[in-house]
């Protein structure tokens, strides 16, 4: 599976850093975070089993590079995926709240380039790394850095927000202000050649659309303005649920992309 060399990523950094977002984020409010991130979870845990079905995988020890508060990794671990889970973050704030709720989690704290010397001796059959390429200023020296682990699966996801109409937004609106700290864009292509770049054999992949209910968007939108609101549930509701493939094509989806390991 291999995709041209056409689009390139597009680097917005000139305002906050991925990694300065989600300090100031977790320092300011980290159980509201948590819980959105929780919210959200659940489809970044269907499309995982779905390429782990897929492809007739059963992993037994997982990593999960870049874990956040850990919403991914309790998932799977609720569903019984593995029989181990690690994880690692650089924020101690994040990872003292996986520590908090996830006991049976080895969770440590370090900068997700060091990953290989944090788990030196370790086998993972699974390293996930969901939500974390489009916050990385150097993404390209993150994978690279990846060759020091030892896994035989890696699986990642990133939205694409440069899409056809995230390119006319982006025109209009400047992406250095990403509400979620975004510093890197991604479409189809792009992010299929950073994984090749990496040197990382894609074995599968899969697009959805993801889909917020009301009560979420109420949870995360409903102290914004009324006009904001709404555009948020068109747009996080209402669009990927009811026009599906033209949506992913040319609006928002998420795309998770199985690769072969080392």
């Amino acid at each position: 599976m291999k995709g041209k060399k056409s689009n390139t990523i597009s680097t917005y950094n000139e305002k906050l850093s991925g990694r300065d977002f989600y300090s100031q984020l977790y320092s300011d409010s980290i159980e509201k975070e948590a819980e959105w991130l929780k919210r959200r979870s659940y489809q970044t845990a269907d499309s995982i089993c779905a390429l782990l079905e897929r492809n007739d995988l059963t992993p037994s020890k997982i990593l999960e590079i870049g874990c956040g508060t850990g919403a991914v990794i309790a998932e799977l671990q609720r569903r019984g995926i593995a029989d181990s889970y690690y994880a690692i973050d650089y924020s101690s704030e994040a990872i003292e709240y996986v520590h908090s709720t996830l006991p049976d989690v080895h969770a440590v704290t370090g900068d997700v380039v060091e990953s290989a010397e944090l788990f030196e001796g370790q086998i993972f059959d699974l390293v996930i790394c969901a939500h974390v390429l489009e916050h990385l200023e150097e993404p390209k020296q993150f994978l690279k850095s990846l060759r020091g682990l030892t896994y035989l699966n890696f699986l990642a996801e990133v939205p694409l927000e440069n899409l056809f109409f995230g390119k006319i937004k982006s025109l209009f609106q400047d992406r250095g202000n990403h509400p979620a700290g975004h510093v890197q864009f991604f479409d189809q292509n792009s992010f299929r050649n950073i994984l090749i770049d990496a040197g990382l054999n894609i074995m599968d992949q899969n697009l959805y659309a993801p889909v917020l209910d009301k009560d979420t968007l109420k949870f995360r939108y409903g102290n914004e303005s009324r006009l904001y609101y709404l555009f948020k549930m068109c747009s996080e509701h209402y669009g990927p649920r009811y026009l599906g493939a033209p949506w992913i094509e040319y609006y928002h989806a998420h795309m998770s992309v199985l690769c072969g390991g080392t």
